[in-house]
């Protein structure tokens, strides 16, 4: 079943918020990834500081609550708009769950 974070995402930036533990997890994972690449990123609650991050999300509504300050593309996992080898590292973040 395909949900859509359009319809569902509204208010989505105030009721979720950055587990401190995934997010240092993850700091740690990116260690020495200098660019990096975030699939499915929504608001970018765990993209980390200190690289040069591109998100990319398909929802307008995730796009729209972002507070990161990384530029984002509006793009699907299948269909991602990079060549091969454009980022040191991807991530994505409970792509799965949602």
């Amino acid at each position: 079943m395909h949900v859509s974070y359009d319809v569902i995402g509204v208010n989505y930036s105030a009721l979720r918020r950055t587990e401190p533990r995934i997010a240092n997890q993850l700091e740690r994972a990116l260690a020495s990834s200098r660019t990096v690449l975030n699939v499915g990123a929504g608001t970018g609650s765990y993209e980390p500081s200190g690289r040069h991050v591109v998100a990319a999300e398909p929802s307008i509504e995730m796009i729209r609550q972002r507070s990161s300050p990384a530029p984002v593309v509006r793009a699907v996992a299948e269909a991602l708009p990079f060549p091969d080898g454009s980022f040191d590292a991807a991530m994505a973040v409970l792509t799965v769950h949602h």
